[in-house]
């Protein structure tokens, strides 16, 4: 068995010897997430003909160089799969999402009984902001039959104690936290079972 090793032409290769730079090439090639067959035939050709310079065995130092001229020239593309393929396998399955909304339910459940009990109501951050906008577009939470600018003003002057300068983001959040405190309680005081509506 020969391979074509570069300025030397050819070197002659026992089958044991073969066997053990081929697995060897074979664990280097397996060992990049990006590397495909077809990138794997790509790169020993193209670094046989000298494409990436002269050498004088093929070897695992040898192909590495390889690979990383090749990864180089191709960074960009790489990236983007490995981008596309990650976020693919991000992809939740149906049981992981019916698993979460539930436990989105119980969380749910779990703070409105508490709220009843005791008569407080836990940051918007503890129930999940999905709440807030999911009754918002029931209609059951209307934000503007609470007075928004006198909340707003009331955490401005929050603010000002302990900070600086106040961002209207923090102004933002923290009266959608003041105002769905108020809905939980004002719905508890009417009787309405929110609990059982999700």
């Amino acid at each position: 068995m020969e391979f074509v090793c570069g300025l030397k032409q050819f070197k002659e290769y026992k089958k044991e010897e073969a066997n053990e730079l081929l697995g060897c090439l074979s664990k280097l090639f397996g060992s990049y997430g990006w590397m495909t067959e077809d990138r794997v035939n790509y790169i020993l050709h193209a670094g046989m003909r000298g494409q990436y310079g002269d050498f004088y065995h093929v070897n695992e130092k040898t192909v590495s160089v390889w690979i990383n001229q090749y990864y180089a020239h191709h960074q960009s593309q790489i990236v983007q799969e490995v981008q596309a393929l990650n976020n693919k396998e991000k992809e939740p399955t149906n049981e992981e999402i019916a698993y979460w909304i539930e436990v989105g339910k119980q969380t749910f459940r779990d703070n409105y009984q508490e709220a009843k009990e005791t008569g407080n109501c836990k940051h918007l951050a503890d129930w999940g902001m999905y709440w807030f906008n999911k009754f918002q577009e029931k209609g059951i939470l209307k934000p503007w039959e609470f007075n928004v600018q006198e909340i707003e003003n009331d955490v401005r002057k929050e603010l000002r104690l302990t900070t600086r300068y106040v961002e209207e983001s923090t102004v933002g959040a923290k009266t959608k936290n003041k105002i769905w405190k108020l809905f939980i309680l004002q719905a508890i005081k009417d009787n309405k079972n929110l609990d059982q509506l999700i």
